[in-house]
């Protein structure tokens, strides 16, 4: 083999460590809906990867009402402190 093929192998070699090692704890971030959900995923993986890191504000508004009509004011008061105070 030349020097010149061997030499092109080698820089295929560094291209492909190089391409890994920058795309290594990388995500996409991607949004179906325009902003109301959005998940992400590694650099590396296919969308069975993907996970949603903000859920659309209309579930979270159900769950939050929910949660008002099944505890009282007090329970949820002290909720409250629980998850500013972090005990």
């Amino acid at each position: 083999m030349s020097d010149s093929v061997k030499k092109w192998h080698e820089m295929q070699e560094e291209k492909k460590s190089t391409q890994t090692a920058t795309s290594a704890g990388t995500f996409i971030y991607e949004s179906p809906d325009g902003g109301e959900t959005v998940t992400r995923r590694p650099f590396d993986m296919g969308i069975e990867g993907r996970e949603v890191i903000q859920h659309p504000t209309s579930v979270l508004k159900k769950k939050a009402y929910r949660l008002l009509v099944e505890y009282d004011e007090d329970v949820i008061r002290m909720a409250a402190k629980i998850l500013d105070i972090g005990e």
